[in-house]
């Protein structure tokens, strides 16, 4: 009778419950200004699955993009013409396998109603004008939820990425135009996050209701024991 007494106590201590919880681990780089076209090698940490105990639902990417310049325009033309000054930045991360991640456009825009010209290229007057302290931010994020994807970026370690930015400005309009961009600087902030669930055992201490219940078998096993 003690025997078996000895054996229920131990299952009664013994509660174990299980808990699933939902957690971000992020990373971050930042990519100070500097002149295009760059090229910056990164090194992020890979998914740890802790043994087991977690599980990757998702690979997120995320580049916030700066751009800093100038811009002047002058139109060549006898018409009148809008003319439409672009400074933008292309600014991409890739992949060991030079696949694009995640690619951001921070792009700012400025239209001018210029005269016919106006015999001076002197980008002003009223045939011409420049634009100086040109700034734009844009921020992208992609989601990989793909089971080769997770895989590629679980396992500890660290994977190699590559971000790259180069400029992209432009002017539009009729008629003959001449134009001139001065890119000062680009940079951003590049983050990686890991999204997953940890499972954890924890083993809960007995409750009184328990102790209780223990405590009658106990004190009914010992008057059998008398007996």
């Amino acid at each position: 009778m003690l025997k078996k007494m000895k054996i229920l106590f131990g299952a009664t201590l013994l509660c174990a419950a299980t808990f699933i919880n939902a957690a971000v681990i992020g990373q971050s780089e930042t990519i100070t200004l500097q002149n295009t076209n760059v090229n910056v090698m990164l090194e992020f940490d890979r998914f740890d699955d802790m043994g087991g105990t977690r599980t990757l639902n998702s690979v997120s990417f995320s580049i916030d993009g700066f751009i800093i310049g100038s811009g002047s325009v002058e139109n060549r033309s006898e018409q009148a013409s809008t003319l439409v000054s672009t400074l933008s930045a292309q600014l991409s991360l890739e992949d060991e396998q030079q696949n694009i991640l995640v690619l951001t456009l921070p792009t700012v825009s400025n239209a001018f109603e210029a005269s016919g010209f106006d015999g001076d290229e002197d980008f002003g007057g009223t045939s011409g004008t420049t634009y100086d302290d040109l700034f734009a931010e844009a921020l992208t994020q992609e989601v990989y939820t793909e089971a080769d994807t997770l895989a590629f970026f679980s396992g500890g370690g660290v994977a190699n990425f590559l971000f790259r930015a180069s400029t992209m400005s432009m002017v539009t309009g009729s008629g003959n135009f001449i134009s001139t961009f001065d890119t000062d600087a680009v940079g951003g902030i590049v983050e990686v996050s890991y999204d997953f669930t940890e499972t954890q055992m924890q083993v809960s201490a007995p409750s009184h209701l328990a102790l209780l219940g223990f405590g009658l078998l106990a004190f009914a096993g010992l008057r059998k024991v008398r007996k």
